[in-house]
C-alpha cells in the first residue's frame, strides 16, 4: 500500500529539523570556544603591551569576497572585490621581537552574491523580490583582528612571519543590489547583522628599509562562522576573504 503523500513531506520536515539542531549546536559550541580564544588574546595582548616594544604599521590591500550559505534555498553567487585598509600593532612579549600579539584598527570593505530559490516573491530590503533573485551585498566593517604571530630571525634583510587569531567585526553600512535591478546600491542595514566574527591566519614577509622601518607584504585568509544574514532564507551565511596584505612598519 502506498503511504500519503503528507506522511513523506511530515517525515522530510522531521529530518531537515534534526539536521538543522545538529548543525546549530556544532556551530554555538565552535563560537563559544573561539570567543574565549578572541577574550585570552585580549588578554594577552595587554599583558605584551606593558611589557615589551611595539611596531605600528599602517596597512591596506585588495580583497577578494564571497558568501557562503549552509541551505539550499539560498546559494552563493558571485564573489566581490574589496579593498581594506587602517592601523595595526604588533605587541611583542619576547626580547628578541619574534613573537607577538597583532591587532589594530581596519575599515574593511566585504561582501558577495547570494541565490536566493524561494519557492514564491520575497520580501527583502523593503521591496518583494521575485523567486530566483541574486542579490549583490556590500558591506562595510570596521574589524578590529587579535592574532598570535610568529616572526623568523632576520635573512638578508627579510624577516618571515605567520599568525593564526580571530578578527571581530561591527557594520558601520550595508548596501545591495539586486539582478531585477528593484535594488540599486539600496541601504540593506536591517538585512545584516551588527556583530560578525572569523578566524584570522596568514604569512608574509617584512622587508628591512633601515633606520626602523620595513615594507611587509603577506596574504591573509579570514573564515567567517557567524551568520551575517537576518531573514530566515539563508540561515549560516558567512563572510570569507582572502587579502593581498601591504605594509609600511615605522
Amino acid at each position: 500500500m502506498n503511504k500519503p503523500r503528507y506522511f513523506d513531506q511530515a517525515k522530510n520536515h522531521v529530518t531537515r529539523n534534526m539536521h538543522a539542531h545538529h548543525w546549530n549546536l556544532r556551530t554555538n559550541c565552535s563560537r563559544k570556544t573561539c570567543i574565549l580564544f578572541f577574550i585570552g588574546l585580549c588578554i594577552a595582548s595587554s599583558s605584551a603591551l606593558a611589557q615589551n616594544s611595539i611596531e605600528l604599521s599602517f596597512t591596506g590591500g585588495p580583497s577578494v569576497n564571497w558568501l557562503s550559505s549552509g541551505t539550499n534555498e539560498v546559494t552563493k553567487g558571485g564573489s566581490k572585490a574589496g579593498f581594506d585598509f587602517g592601523l595595526t600593532a604588533d605587541l611583542f612579549f619576547d626580547a628578541q621581537n619574534r613573537y607577538a600579539i597583532t591587532t589594530g584598527l581596519l575599515l574593511s570593505n566585504t561582501g558577495g552574491e547570494l541565490d536566493y530559490h524561494t519557492s514564491g516573491p520575497f520580501s527583502f530590503g523593503g521591496e518583494t523580490l521575485n523567486a530566483g533573485s541574486s542579490i549583490r551585498y556590500r558591506i562595510q566593517y570596521l574589524e578590529v583582528p587579535c592574532a598570535v604571530k610568529l616572526r623568523t630571525s632576520q635573512f638578508r634583510r627579510w624577516t618571515y612571519w605567520g599568525q593564526f587569531g580571530l578578527s571581530g567585526f561591527i557594520n558601520i553600512g550595508a548596501k545591495g543590489d539586486s539582478s531585477d535591478g528593484q535594488l540599486d546600491k539600496t541601504n540593506i542595514n536591517d538585512e545584516v547583522k551588527l556583530f560578525n566574527l572569523a578566524m584570522n591566519i596568514g604569512a608574509g614577509a617584512d622587508f628591512d628599509l633601515g633606520s626602523g622601518n620595513a615594507f611587509s607584504i603577506g596574504l591573509i585568509y579570514k573564515d567567517g562562522f557567524v551568520d551575517v544574514t537576518k531573514n530566515d532564507y539563508g540561515n549560516n551565511t558567512t563572510v570569507n576573504s582572502v587579502l593581498l596584505k601591504l605594509g609600511l612598519i615605522f
